[in-house]
């Protein structure tokens, strides 16, 4: 049965699996990703150095990672469910392609619960003990792991690379932008954890009911400044690598050509710098305020400015993401699936190619795949407009890239008072002849009468 698609009122579809996926990865990701690592190094540290404050840093990172492990799987439960519901198509063509892929990826997550839940659970009786040491490296793996492969599935979406061509899952995964896209994640990890433990730091001295504690506070907010600092500097290098790789993997992937410059100097440069500038505030205000004068980021004042730098890491982490995901429109992914899940030619030859190689018969003997057909089923409008109209523009996914009555997406132009704009003959020509990022539709004549007088009457 077709189902008609499910509209999401202002963000819009898209926009809905952004704010989920930005507010899972920052936080449970990444985050995941950089505090065992941190954790076993601190345990270390506090084994060389005879110092019990990194000790007590260790365990209660330990802690905080367990949790964030739990709570995190909520979220991931939260990404599935919405790109199954809202991109249904999208999301059984990835499983399809990432099948293997995703079912190592369950295995090595479940590897990293187990070993952070049993690194947490012994470590009064263990600690500064080898084993202890390697049980919060494996749990690390699996966290890197995790991430490593869930990294193939998320720069795929940009960087298809040759994998239309060859249908080899190791091109999917190591797609051109995959290791430069891994590298800047795998630096966020510590960036993000860095800033996690200023926030850690700030609440122990406030709690902090004698002096000692009070101290503590301090050197744990130096400590973590040190992590914040250098991770978040150091992302430049591979930013400029991640660029640089997206020019490669994009500039033949569509007619709409490379997205680079959009980041440089087009509708995505206020997002993607802006997010640089409010990094390198952060850097500034955690050098001076925790590195080099922790003392003074102890006060009310310096609490509220360090809180503040967290806010803003957490923004340039918002603010990369939401570029990311804008680069791509008007696909879902680049070059191969349309954001209203139409398939571009090459992903229908792509597939037909695959087909044809299973039944052992030349590709060409393949019946060909259209984007739509005047054999969909009709169905009835989801919202309060009944005009024929409207219905049609959802049976042909219309409004999967476009906004009408403020329903829809929001990839393409609004389409409420596109009569205003266009005569009925123009909008027939752009449906019969789609400019460059949207999918040619085959509308049979009846239906196009239908859909153009609906569009230039008056609303």
């Amino acid at each position: 049965m077709e189902w008609p698609p499910i509209n999401v009122p202002i963000l819009g579809r898209s926009g809905l699996i952004a704010l989920v996926a930005l507010l899972h990865i920052p936080f449970f990701v990444n985050f995941v990703m950089g505090a065992p690592l941190i954790a076993v190094i601190s345990e270390w540290l506090g084994k060389k150095t005879g110092d019990q404050r990194y000790d007590s840093l260790s365990k209660q990172l330990s802690v905080m990672v367990l949790v964030t492990v739990g709570v995190g799987a909520f979220g991931g439960i939260a990404l599935v469910a919405t790109n199954i519901g809202l991109f249904p198509t999208f999301f059984s063509t990835t499983a399809r392609i990432f099948f293997w892929p995703l079912i190592i990826e369950i295995s090595f997550f479940l590897m990293e619960t187990i070993f952070i839940a049993i690194y947490r659970y012994t470590y009064d009786r263990m600690a500064h003990r080898p084993l202890h040491m390697v049980y919060g490296l494996l749990g690390a793996f699996g966290a890197w792991m995790s991430g490593f492969l869930i990294n193939g599935l998320a720069s795929f979406m940009l960087t298809p690379g040759s994998w239309a061509e060859t249908h080899n899952i190791f091109d999917a995964i190591f797609n051109p932008s995959f290791f430069a896209s891994f590298t800047h994640r795998a630096i966020a990890a510590f960036s993000i954890t860095g800033f996690f433990l200023i926030i850690y730091a700030i609440w122990k001295h406030s709690r902090a009911k004698n002096e000692e504690e009070k101290e503590y506070g301090i050197w744990a907010l130096n400590y973590a400044g040190k992590w914040a600092l250098i991770a978040t500097a150091i992302q430049f290098l591979p930013g400029v690598w991640y660029l640089y790789s997206l020019e490669v993997g994009t500039r033949f992937a569509a007619p709409e050509g490379s997205v680079v410059p959009k980041f440089l100097g087009g509708e995505l440069f206020v997002f993607w710098f802006g997010g640089i500038l409010l990094a390198t505030l952060a850097i500034l205000i955690a050098w001076f305020l925790a590195v080099q004068y922790p003392r003074k980021g102890v006060t009310v004042f310096g609490k509220i400015i360090l809180v503040t730098s967290v806010l803003m890491i957490l923004s340039t982490n918002a603010f990369m993401g939401f570029s990311r995901e804008r680069a791509r429109k008007p696909y879902l992914v680049y070059g191969l699936m349309y954001g209203n899940e139409a398939m571009s030619e090459m992903m229908k030859n792509a597939f037909a190619k695959e087909e044809a190689q299973q039944q052992e018969i030349s590709p060409t003997a393949q019946p060909q795949i259209m984007v739509e057909t005047s054999t969909a089923p009709q169905v009835e409008p989801t919202t309060g407009i009944t005009d024929p109209g409207f219905a049609l523009l959802q049976q042909y996914s219309c409004i999967g890239c476009h906004t009408y009555d403020g329903q829809g997406g929001q990839v393409g132009p609004e389409l409420t008072e596109v009569g205003d704009r266009l005569t009925a003959e123009e909008i027939k020509t752009l449906i019969q002849n789609p400019p460059a990022g949207m999918p040619l539709i085959a509308v049979t004549p009846e239906d196009m009468e239908t859909l153009v007088n609906f569009l230039i009457s008056p609303q």
